[in-house]
């Protein structure tokens, strides 16, 4: 559980730099959603950067359970 908590959590971290870097938020006072832009102009939800932080948190959460597993066998 502990490799594949380290996966999970490089995951979560790549989606979460490839969001940052890839989609700008929309400059649009007007709207109130929470809209980016990608490159090629279209307006996108900011979902993506949810689910990069929602994976990166389950995986950093699995690894300490991990870690506390081994105690608890004990």
């Amino acid at each position: 559980m502990k490799s594949i908590s380290i996966i999970i959590t490089l995951v979560g971290i790549a989606v979460l730099i490839y969001c940052l870097t890839y989609f700008s938020p929309a400059l649009n006072v007007v709207d109130s959603d929470p809209l980016t832009v990608n490159p090629k102009g279209h307006m996108t939800a900011e979902w993506p950067l949810f689910v990069g932080i929602l994976t990166t948190f389950v995986g950093i959460t699995f690894f300490f359970v991990s870690l506390n597993d081994k105690t608890a066998k004990k």
